[in-house]
């Protein structure tokens, strides 16, 4: 099973061949750039380093949210693009479970946390033991202290991984003692963790679907819709 990953949900971008379990090449990206400029690239990239083509790729997985609205789109347009003329089956995976999967063996409740503005961040949370990834919440979007009266309940070390450690850390660390940060090399999501994932999906026959009905989960309206929503409310 040859499985391409695309990772677009944040302002770093990758993708990733997985066969059989292995990580055969991953591409990533993380200065800028728009992910309609760099991603196809970094795909091509990808496939030809492993001495393949598209038409060896059997399954194509995409992180489809929540995260950047744009990012997550081009992502998942990308993937739906690649699977449809060879109808490859599609794998959506929760960025925020592929955010967790590199703590996937760390024996401790695992946080992924993206900051999502305005005093919110996407979170989910795992317990993770033995490579085995359980999930506590559902991927949300929530405040930071929303998210430090829940983790206040857990009697664990709890790691904190992701783009949004930072800010989540500096916020909750004075109120939660058994709050730690993953390593910096893994504050930003990579597409192996998607493809890695998707296999695992694949093999338990879960959320696999066809190009025409993967979409995205942004789980919160964009800023426009917001605005529009609360002006519309004001009227």
């Amino acid at each position: 099973m040859v499985i391409l990953g695309i990772e677009t949900s944040a302002p770093s971008a990758s993708a990733a061949i997985v066969k059989d379990g292995k990580l055969l090449s991953e591409m990533f990206l993380n200065v800028g750039l728009t992910h309609s400029v760099t991603l196809m690239t970094l795909i091509r990239q990808a496939v030809e380093g492993t001495g393949m083509s598209v038409d060896d790729i059997d399954a194509v997985a995409v992180s489809n949210g929540p995260g950047s609205f744009t990012g997550v789109r081009i992502g998942v347009s990308a993937a739906k693009g690649l699977a449809q003329p060879g109808e490859k089956i599609c794998v959506p995976v929760s960025t925020l479970e592929a955010i967790a999967y590199p703590l996937s063996n760390s024996n401790s409740i695992v946080v992924s946390v993206m900051d999502a503005r305005c005093q919110q961040v996407y979170c989910a949370v795992f317990d993770c033991h033995n490579s085995e990834m359980t999930r506590i919440t559902q991927d949300d979007a929530i405040s930071l202290d929303s998210l430090c009266d829940m983790l206040k309940t857990l009697d664990k070390d709890i790691m904190l991984i992701g783009d949004g450690t930072d800010i989540a850390y500096n916020y909750l660390s004075s109120e939660i003692p058994h709050l730690y940060k993953a390593s910096p090399i893994f504050k930003y999501q990579r597409a192996s963790s998607v493809a890695m994932l998707a296999e695992n999906k694949i093999r338990n026959n879960e959320g696999v679907t066809s190009a025409n009905d993967l979409v995205p989960s942004y789980l919160r309206l964009s800023q426009a819709e917001r605005e529009l929503k609360k002006k519309k409310e004001n009227e």
